[in-house]
C-alpha cells in the first residue's frame, strides 16, 4: 500500500480527518480494554509508524490516502456511515496538495516532474559547497595572522515555558490532554480531542472543587491542580497523555497507557532536549515543558 504525500494536510479538512480517524482509534476497545497499538496498524496497512502516527494527529496531521482509510475504519470497526465522510475528506485535502499548475502530478519528498529535483539537489549541493569553502578559507586568514578561532559557544537552556490557554473549542492534543487528566482525576466523560460543552462543564466541576476560579479554561492555575506525577510502571490516561504530547513534541510513540522503559527513555530525551533533569519521570517541570512545546 502506498504512503501518503509527505506534505502536511490541509486546513481545516486535513485535521478534521485526523481527528476522525483518531476517534475511531480511541474508540476501538477490545477485549482487555486495550486498542489495536500503532505498530500493529502501522503494519496492518503498509506504512511506517511515523506515518501511520501522523495519520491520526490533529496536531500535525499527514492526510492518510482513500486505501488506508478503508483499511483503518475496517481495523477499527468504525460507524459505516462515518466511512464517506472520511473519503471525502481524503479526497478534498489530497486535492490541495498538488503544486499549482503540475495537474494530478504529485510532489514527492521535493523532487518535481521533468528533472527539475536533480538540478535542485544539484543547487542545493554547490551553494553548501561555497559555504564550507568560505568558512574553511576564513579560518585559515585567522590562523595565519596569529589569531586562535574560538570554539561555537554552547546551545542555550531552553527559554521558561508558561502553561498554555486551552479553553472551549481546542482541537489539539492539548484537549486531549484535559481529558485524560480529567479522567486520571476521578471525573467520567469522553475523551474525543474536542474541549466542547461536556469538557468544559468537567473543568468547571473540578475548579470548584480544588477552590479555583471556576470559569471553564484550564490556565496555569488549573494545569498545577490538574497535572499528577507520572512514573516508569504507572497505567491509564495520564500515561496515554505523556505519550501523546511526546508524540506532539516530535517523538513519535505509541499511546498505550502503559509507562514503558521505552517510554520512560523518550522522557529522559525530551528531558535532555529542554535542559531539564532526565529521572524519565514526569514531574511538574516537565509536564510544564510537555504541554508547552511547539508542535514538530
Amino acid at each position: 500500500m502506498a504512503e501518503a504525500l509527505p506534505e502536511g494536510s490541509a486546513d481545516p479538512a486535513g485535521r478534521e480527518l485526523s481527528a476522525l480517524l483518531r476517534r475511531w482509534w480511541e474508540n476501538s476497545v477490545r477485549e482487555g480494554g486495550r486498542k489495536p497499538t500503532q505498530a500493529a496498524l502501522a503494519r496492518l496497512i503498509g506504512v511506517t509508524q511515523t506515518t501511520l502516527s501522523r495519520y491520526l494527529s490533529p496536531a500535525h496531521p499527514l492526510t492518510a490516502p482513500a486505501d488506508a482509510v478503508r483499511a483503518l475504519h475496517e481495523a477499527f470497526g468504525a460507524p459505516p456511515e462515518e466511512l464517506e465522510k472520511a473519503l471525502a475528506l481524503a479526497r478534498d485535502t489530497r486535492s490541495d496538495q498538488r503544486p499549482a499548475g503540475a495537474g494530478s502530478a504529485p510532489v514527492r519528498n521535493g523532487w518535481l516532474p521533468n528533472g527539475r529535483g536533480v538540478r535542485r539537489v544539484f543547487l542545493v549541493a554547490a551553494v553548501a559547497a561555497g559555504v564550507v569553502i568560505a568558512v574553511w578559507g576564513a579560518g585559515r586568514d585567522m590562523l595565519d595572522s596569529g589569531r586562535t578561532v574560538k570554539p561555537a559557544a554552547a546551545p542555550a537552556r531552553p527559554s521558561a515555558t508558561v502553561w498554555p490557554l486551552v479553553r472551549k473549542g481546542e482541537t489539539s492534543s492539548l484537549a486531549w490532554t484535559v481529558q485524560r487528566l480529567l479522567k486520571a482525576r476521578g471525573r467520567h466523560l469522553r475523551t474525543d480531542g474536542i474541549f466542547g460543552p461536556e469538557t468544559r462543564a468537567h473543568v468547571i466541576a473540578f475548579q470548584k472543587k480544588n477552590g479555583l476560579q471556576p470559569d471553564g479554561k484550564v490556565g496555569k492555575d488549573t494545569w498545577r491542580m490538574l497535572v499528577l506525577p507520572v512514573a516508569p510502571g504507572d497505567t491509564g490516561p495520564q500515561v496515554e497523555a505523556v505519550q501523546d504530547l511526546l508524540h506532539r513534541a516530535g517523538q513519535p510513540s505509541d499511546i498505550t497507557g502503559a509507562y514503558t522503559a521505552a517510554t520512560q527513555q523518550m522522557v529522559r530525551d525530551f528531558q535532555r532536549r529542554r535542559g531539564l533533569s532526565a529521572t524519565g519521570a514526569v514531574d511538574e517541570e516537565t509536564w510544564l515543558s510537555l504541554t508547552g512545546a511547539e508542535p514538530a
